[in-house]
């Protein structure tokens, strides 16, 4: 049976962290990048796919393939980390009828029509949304930038920089 390791919400995907210290730590041997964008297009994937750490297996997906192919336990055997760029594709996934325990919050870079909730995090309206419904599924929320640095809370943090 398949097994989640981690899911992580940063929206680099793919990069330095995840392949050199995330991937290490997960012990995860498949990452599904789950966003429609990326997906759909062929140079996307081919630079996921070369950010790829060695020995482990990729698969870029839709929202609606992720689901299927999480809830049909396609990856059998494997440790999967699940990535994406923001917590309305994992509400999405929850509505397709799969849903996650756990996410870890990593980069969320600021933008003027953002708030920051934090140095490497801030989030429009709609993820402010979106986070709040995952909580009150009862999913663990945590923001951790790197291995070597303690989860904290996410929700505190987010409930803060929205007063």
């Amino acid at each position: 049976m398949q097994t989640i390791v981690a899911v992580r919400i940063d929206e680099r995907l793919i990069h330095g962290q995840v392949a050199t210290m995330w991937a290490g730590a997960w012990r995860c041997t498949r990452i599904i990048v789950i966003d429609d964008k990326s997906a759909s297009d062929d140079v996307l994937k081919a630079v996921l796919k070369i950010s790829c750490p060695n020995g482990i297996r990729l698969s870029v997906l839709t929202v609606d393939k992720a689901a299927t192919n999480l809830k049909n336990n396609k990856y059998d055997t494997d440790r999967i980390t699940i990535v994406c760029k923001n917590p309305r594709v994992l509400w999405e996934l929850h509505e397709k009828g799969f849903d996650v325990e756990n996410i870890t919050v990593g980069n969320m870079s600021k933008a003027s029509d953002k708030i920051a909730v934090c140095k490497s995090v801030a989030v429009l309206p709609e993820d402010a949304e979106a986070f709040h419904k995952l909580d009150e599924l009862g999913v663990k929320l945590e923001y951790q930038l790197v291995p070597s640095e303690a989860a904290t809370d996410f929700m505190p943090m987010l409930n803060a920089a929205l007063k």
